[in-house]
């Protein structure tokens, strides 16, 4: 167990202060800085704050990293993907640091996610935040899909819809189906990916078509966004029939006539019990570092070349987050 519980998270925005509401909940007393260049993050998050149960907690917000003797048990950094490599240098260069949890994409670039790695390579406890995994949902869905021999074999997962993010958020479905198959990335195609168009949020770019990745137990994963409004729906084939996954109707139905309700975790629900997992054992659920990163080098190899090719250049990261 660690001595202390001192927690840093870096980055305030949107999803930087859903994590803070998440922390305002941990029972026990943590001392927590929040770090943010962005006067306005800052305020948001103390607003967000605000809107949940008063906590034990100390609170400091930072719009820089200041140097500190005293060591972290756990940073929490959710900066965007293409200055987080950047931020875990400078933690590193200044912190003693426990633990870590590390927002997804990684970086834009493997150069970025090797970056990371290198840093943070002495130290075991980095986890990655594709979350799925440690979903109460997708838990049973998994134990359910599984009940009926054993173990998962999978042939092909099919995830469609439109305007869902497919390069902010397919690394989650990747992770998911490793999750489920024990399987690694083996390859990721981007050949029916199509045109780029800028992402919602402000600086970044999202991409439409069909992303295929395989795996090394042969399940195929294809990732298909339009441009037409409509929440993903994954589709599961197995070799026992087909299970469907309708996330915004919060329904698993499998090919026995099983139905599975429920739905997927907000990131202010998550936080606590992840976190206290990790002060109280030094363990978490979420893929480590290395697992996760053999999933972001393909992925983001593949997206850098559609990139480079649809725009006619040679760019060495691609702007997504």
């Amino acid at each position: 167990m660690f001595s202390h519980d001192r927690i840093y998270l870096i980055g305030a925005g949107q999803l930087g202060s859903r994590y803070l509401q998440g922390l305002a909940g941990i029972k026990r007393h943590l001392s927590i800085t929040v770090v943010d260049p962005s006067d306005q993050s800052l305020g948001i998050a103390k607003e967000r704050l605000a809107e949940v149960e008063p906590s034990p907690h100390s609170f400091q917000f930072l719009n820089s990293i200041s140097e500190s003797k005293d060591p972290v048990d756990l940073c929490i950094v959710t900066t965007p993907a293409h200055c987080r490599a950047d931020v875990v240098a400078t933690i590193t260069s200044q912190y003693e640091v426990n633990a870590w949890i590390l927002e997804k994409v990684l970086g834009q670039s493997t150069q970025h996610v090797n970056q990371i790695v290198r840093l943070l390579k002495s130290n075991l406890s980095v986890w990655i935040n594709t979350p799925m995994r440690i979903m109460a949902w997708h838990n049973e869905i998994k134990k359910q899909m599984s009940s009926i021999c054993g173990t998962l074999s999978l042939l092909q997962v099919r995830v469609s819809g439109g305007n869902w993010g497919l390069a902010c958020n397919a690394i989650h479905y990747i992770d998911l189906v490793s999750w489920w198959s024990g399987a690694r990335v083996e390859a990721v195609n981007a050949q029916g990916l199509e045109n780029w168009r800028a992402s919602k949020r402000m600086g970044y770019q999202e991409v439409f078509g069909t992303l295929i990745v395989t795996f090394h137990d042969a399940t195929v994963l294809e990732l298909t966004c339009s441009q037409v409004d409509a929440p993903p729906r994954i589709e599961v084939e197995t070799t026992h029939g087909l299970w469907t996954i309708d996330e915004e109707a919060g329904v698993a139905n499998g090919p026995s006539g099983q139905q599975i309700y429920g739905q997927p975790s907000f990131q202010s629900i998550l936080t606590a019990p992840l976190v206290e997992q990790i002060l109280d054992t030094g363990q978490s659920k979420l893929p480590s570092l290395a697992e996760s990163a053999a999933q972001h080098r393909p992925f983001l190899d593949a997206l850098l070349q559609h990139w480079n090719q649809s725009h006619a250049r040679q760019d060495l990261a691609v702007p997504i987050t």
